[in-house]
């Protein structure tokens, strides 16, 4: 049996952009309408990162009051609030992909995992990635680089200087940071969403999920879903571990977490 090799595809550009978030994307839509040939790729099947529907962290540049954003992040939210009043993330998910895919100059890559690059002296000559879901490895060549990835993929890769964790206070001279620099970074959670079906529902919690049968082990924790308050951002794990290597541990210890919160909403007191 003769050995398929894998497809390639090489793409030369001006401005090659890792990472699809609302960075990401802004950085893509501004370069390309100034002329020049962008390439964006996303490791996810989505655009906008945090603020996608696979996290719906809502964006807070500005969130003071009589504050309003401005440039292309106002267009895309005015976009937004005119074809999606109800706030559905999937039209949300839509707009944005709209966005990048009506832009001549803008070459769309999702599901594309950059994992390595070629330098020429102190720049970045070229970038390689694999895009899952068609089995197909591209090479992009770009004048210029922009890392909008979150955690920074091309730092390590191109052996450029980064830190990771908090410095010391006296560092900047930030009189409420920590005494000592340290690794510690934001955790991550694990998003979970009531709805209201108008009659009662059974959940019988997986065998996996943690146990938390009496309220004082939730206590200061909000869970009451009579409040719209209510939210679970709580519910996180991480900072003090390694939030990138250690992703996939922390995300079934977040899934424990999420199954057993529920299970006590539903099924231990009174919680609206």
């Amino acid at each position: 049996m003769s050995k398929v090799p894998l497809k390639e595809i090489h793409h030369q550009v001006d401005f090659c952009v890792v990472g699809g978030g609302m960075a990401g994307l802004i950085a893509a839509m501004s370069a390309a309408r100034h002329g020049a040939k962008v390439l964006l790729m996303n490791d996810r099947p989505v655009l906008g990162g945090n603020a996608s529907s696979e996290i719906r962290m809502w964006i807070r540049g500005c969130p003071g009051r009589n504050n309003q954003e401005t440039g292309i992040l106002e267009e895309i939210l005015l976009e937004n609030m005119y074809r999606n009043p109800d706030r559905n993330y999937s039209i949300w998910d839509s707009i944005l992909f709209e966005k990048a895919k009506m832009e001549p100059n803008i070459t769309l890559l999702l599901n594309t995992s950059c994992n390595s690059l070629t330098m020429d002296g102190q720049r970045i000559k070229s970038v390689r990635a694999w895009q899952l879901t068609t089995y197909t490895w591209h090479t992009v060549q770009a004048r210029h680089c922009a890392d909008c990835s979150g955690d920074s993929i091309l730092a390590p890769l191109s052996g450029a200087e980064y830190r990771m964790g908090r410095e010391a206070a006296s560092e900047f001279g930030e009189d409420i940071g920590p005494e000592v620099e340290d690794k510690q970074t934001m955790g991550m959670t694990c998003m979970i969403q009531a709805r209201e079906t108008g009659r009662p529902v059974t959940f019988i919690s997986p065998v996996w999920a943690a146990k938390f049968d009496d309220e004082d082990m939730l206590k200061y924790r909000g869970h009451d879903l009579s409040s719209y308050t209510t939210n679970f951002w709580w519910m996180e794990l991480g900072g003090n571990q390694d939030s990138i290597h250690d992703t996939e541990e922390l995300r079934d210890e977040l899934l424990k977490i999420a199954f057993g919160v529920w299970d006590h909403i539903k099924n231990v007191g009174d919680h609206g």
